[in-house]
């Protein structure tokens, strides 16, 4: 699972928090085995940059060539991440983007993690190219901006009897905010 939108400092909160209430859908959906998860951090808000030592491992635009990782040096001494250069620069620098494993339930190999990372890098549907992270982070991007187009937060007024601070739940009046989608959109990547 790759997740976006989380600072270096925000990696225990994930890890004490999400990762639970992922293992507790899992549990819930009864699955006869649990299944291992694999979370991973995507980072782009960093200030690292790479370049080639000599021109002969440069793209047209002088940058690095595109599958370009590096997982030793300047990563972290006790953490599992590395650098993914995944794409290739139409101008400028490029930006290689920042992967840390909060955890790994599969005991990946790093060259295997690493592969599929790159690989997820040229399946998203609305690039010719690969981009410089995984498409699934890409639609899961897409789909909250797009979430205004289905659910107003804003309308939900709770009752006397219970309170966001005691820790309601998405009750029934709470569901009747999601809009329903179209039935030709249930079926498609509409987000794409």
């Amino acid at each position: 699972m790759y997740r976006d939108g989380v600072s270096e400092g925000q990696f225990q909160q994930v890890i004490d928090l999400e990762i639970p209430k992922i293992h507790a859908a899992c549990k819930k959906f009864k699955f006869t085995e649990r299944p291992k998860l694999t979370f991973i951090v995507v980072g782009k808000r960093h200030h690292n940059r790479f370049f080639p030592e000599s021109g002969a491992g440069a793209d047209r635009s002088g940058n690095c060539l595109a599958g370009t990782i590096v997982d030793q040096a300047i990563t972290h001494p006790v953490e599992y991440d590395w650098y993914l250069l995944s794409h290739a620069g139409l101008l400028g620098t490029s930006r290689p983007a920042h992967y840390s494993v909060l955890l790994d339930e599969n005991d990946m190999q790093p060259d295997v993690l690493q592969g599929i990372t790159f690989a997820l890098c040229h399946v998203y549907a609305r690039c010719t190219r690969s981009v410089s992270i995984p498409a699934p982070t890409y639609y899961a991007d897409i789909v909250c901006e797009r979430s205004v187009n289905h659910y107003e937060p804003g309308s939900y007024r709770p009752d006397d009897t219970s309170s966001q601070a005691s820790g309601a739940r998405l009750g029934g009046s709470q569901q009747e905010l999601f809009k329903p989608a179209h039935e030709i959109s249930k079926s498609r990547m509409y987000f794409c």
